[in-house]
């Protein structure tokens, strides 16, 4: 199984996106030197994925902090993922943390390695796409930045009828430093949970 690995970076961050790069052994870097925007940044590494797609293309954000050993751990969960598109993010900060915390304590008990939602991708920071999926996912992004790139994304998969699989834990973190997209304050944006598994299985919870 071959997968592909692309970190999109803002030149306001300094090298932190080099240093991913680095860390993931990532295939493209796509550093936005212009104040373009995160949703053209977004958009220019699935197209690059779609140049040479390999079974699955993953996009990182140059925030996101990756576990040790972040791309065998990547491959073991995606070899038995559920569905063709996986976040390795489950961040704290939203308006729905009340009703995710109780859903994890639910995952427990049913010893799941993923949380299951039809079609929602309420973050872009650790996204993997099956590679059959990257036509119909470049054809949907908007070509400007009047739309926020989780809501593009989530908006296309909902569209075509895809789930979304959540790792349990997340195998990326988040550097919740100043935001670049917004000016409001917001609870810490953290992972309710991080770290690897030693094996991963197919087991999953769907979040209604």
């Amino acid at each position: 199984m071959s997968l592909r690995i692309g970190v999109v970076a803002d030149v306001r961050r300094g090298d932190m996106g080099e240093r991913l790069s680095t860390a993931v052994e990532a295939d493209c870097l796509s550093l936005d030197e212009a104040a373009r925007g995160c949703t053209w940044n977004h958009r220019q590494v699935w197209q690059l994925h779609a140049q040479e797609p390999a079974d699955w293309n993953l996009v990182l954000e140059d925030d996101a902090v990756p576990v040790d050993g972040f791309r065998d751990q990547a491959l073991a969960a995606l070899a038995v993922a559920p569905t063709p598109i996986v976040s390795f993010y489950l961040g704290r900060g939203y308006i729905e943390d009340r009703y995710i915390e109780a859903t994890l304590a639910r995952l427990d008990v049913q010893r799941a390695n993923w949380l299951v939602t039809n079609g929602r991708i309420l973050h872009a920071v650790a996204l993997a796409v099956r590679g059959e999926l990257l036509p119909s996912l470049t054809a949907s992004l908007p070509k400007d930045n009047t739309r926020p790139i989780d809501r593009a994304l989530s908006l296309w998969a909902r569209r075509e009828g895809h789930r979304v699989s959540y790792s349990i834990p997340s195998l990326v973190d988040h550097d919740d430093g100043k935001s670049l997209v917004t000016r409001y304050t917001r609870a810490p944006r953290k992972a309710w949970r991080f770290g690897t598994r030693e094996e991963w299985r197919d087991k999953m919870m769907v979040m209604i």
